[in-house]
């Protein structure tokens, strides 16, 4: 029987300075952050190009991992030879869309639906080579239709449009922000592979129960000059007889036709996922993006500014936990396990209500985002995960003092 994967762990504890000495400095998370690394980079070698997976944060969230962690990891892959660039996907749907506030006050949201507007927030967010040392690719292209379509024998999808830059790398370092998530319970490691490193099609399939479909007793081709056909990015809407078709297999879900139809209701809009379903996609997601080689990937994962919601949105809430440390492994099973039973053992933070009260903590040794959220359990990530072999839920934890 082979030994359990290995989970280094460094504490989130950081020593007053009084005096710049060696033993406060070994305090700082920084370096903490390299001594975690110095454990896992062993694959790595000189003249590999390494990709980076990051998340940016959404434009107005203020809990996205700081940059600082991004630029030690790139700093470590140089210091062996390696050539990184940071990689990231577009998020689903492809426009901006402006939320009011207030009478006088807007929002944007969703910049990070084309390539374009996603690399301006990653450079709002200090995402820019001149900070982090490395440059930015959008890895499945301009809208984020660029895939390589992988066939995997999942639990119930059978093949994933895997964003199709990838490929070009070598080896690939995936830093994760732990964190809840309304759908997925939290997000970690398993979640950049399955939503992170995929096109939009395959982030469609996991989010929502279902296709769009075309309402024959609606769609009239007399009503309209087919817009939806010269809206669609992925030629998925054909003209047959007299309404149009959706091809549920290129689909990708960004919402083009709908808005460009100018007949109400001629195409319908699928709902959301259950989180359960949703789970079992996007893990199933991160089985074909692990065809890229599971011994090419390392995985390192900070539990600073644990919000119950996660980056993907403006509004993530405050910690509802303390801050855990940092997390590396080269599994991304166990890496996520490490963090939900860190985050289990913690004691919760007190949160203010509206009323301006202060609400009593959720104690140590329950797991907090369920408790929360209720409709979420992340032991449905481990369940599935361990269905599609992508790693195991034991392992050894390993303190880096």
């Amino acid at each position: 029987m082979s030994n359990p994967p290995k989970v280094y762990w460094a504490s989130p504890n950081e020593v007053f300075a009084l005096q710049n000495t060696a033993k406060n400095m070994v305090t700082n998370n920084l370096v903490k952050t390299r001594l975690i690394l110095d454990k896992i980079l062993d694959n790595i070698k000189s003249g590999d190009k390494v990709a980076v997976k990051v998340h940016v944060g959404e434009a107005h969230n203020l809990h996205y991992l700081r940059p600082d962690y991004v630029r030690e990891v790139v700093t470590a892959i140089k210091a062996k030879g390696g050539n990184p660039t940071l990689i990231e996907t577009t998020g689903l749907g492809n426009s901006i869309e402006t939320i009011g506030i207030c009478e006088d006050y807007t929002i944007c949201v969703g910049h990070r639906k084309t390539a374009p507007d996603h690399d301006k927030i990653a450079h709002l967010h200090g995402y820019s080579e001149s900070v982090v040392g490395a440059p930015l690719k959008i890895i499945d292209g301009e809208k984020g239709y660029d895939g390589k379509l992988v066939p995997i024998n999942g639990i119930q999808l059978k093949d994933i449009s895997v964003a199709a830059g990838l490929f070009e790398f070598d080896k690939m370092v995936v830093i994760s922000h732990f964190k809840g998530h309304p759908q997925a319970g939290f997000g970690g490691a398993l979640k950049q592979l399955g939503i992170g490193c995929v096109s939009k099609r395959s982030k469609h399939r996991a989010h929502f129960s279902d296709s769009y479909v075309v309402n024959v007793f609606t769609c009239h081709t007399s009503k309209c000059t087919q817009q939806c056909v010269k809206a669609c990015p992925v030629n998925a809407i054909q003209i047959r007889g007299e309404h149009a078709v959706i091809d549920e297999s290129l689909c990708a879900g960004c919402n083009a036709c709908v808005r460009k139809c100018p007949v109400d209701k001629a195409i319908q809009v699928p709902n959301f996922a259950e989180p359960h379903p949703f789970v079992e996609r996007f893990i199933d997601n991160a089985a074909g993006v692990l065809k890229f080689g599971p011994d090419k990937i390392r995985y390192i994962t900070f539990a600073f500014d644990v919000t119950l919601l996660c980056d993907c949105i403006p509004n993530a809430g405050v910690p509802v936990i303390p801050d855990l440390g940092i997390f590396g492994s080269a599994d991304p099973v166990a890496i996520d396990k490490a963090c939900v039973d860190a985050e289990t053992k913690a004691p919760g933070l007190p949160r203010m209500t509206k009323n301006g009260e202060w609400t009593q903590p959720i104690p140590a040794g329950i797991e907090k985002f369920q408790a929360m959220l209720k409709i979420v359990n992340p032991s449905w990530q481990f369940e599935a995960a361990t269905r599609d072999n992508l790693g195991t839920v034991n392992y050894d934890l390993i303190k880096i003092d």
